[in-house]
């Protein structure tokens, strides 16, 4: 549970969450098991403010879930910059790749299975 005051305080200050990350979002809830692992909204404006910050041209992402934290940090990439994201999980991986294609950074993440 969030404190009523940090709710607030997040809601005033956060960047609103994408048409892409929100249909992620309600997708990854409606469908899949264990919804809970998704980052979701604050911790992903988390993860892209941090992204941002250290600019990186390579990251490396062990568990992708549904693809929202990668996207989230894939917006701090440099131009060319690379994200690596590995999950074993074979049954979301039409989903995740949907996700993908659908983003800005699809040509910058490489999505392995195994």
């Amino acid at each position: 549970m969030i404190d009523d005051n940090l709710q607030q305080l997040l809601l005033n200050y956060c960047e609103p969450e994408s048409p892409l990350l929100q249909k992620i979002n309600r997708e990854t809830y409606l469908k899949v098991l264990m919804p809970r692992m998704l980052s979701g909204h604050y911790q992903g404006r988390v993860l892209s403010l941090l992204s941002k910050m250290i600019s990186p041209t390579r990251i490396l992402e062990i568990g992708t879930f549904t693809g929202y934290a990668t996207l989230c940090l894939a917006e701090g990439l440099t131009k060319d910059g690379l994200m690596y994201t590995l999950d074993i999980n074979e049954e979301l991986e039409d989903m995740v790749r949907d996700n993908f294609s659908a983003s800005d950074y699809d040509h910058q993440i490489k999505y392995i299975i195994g």
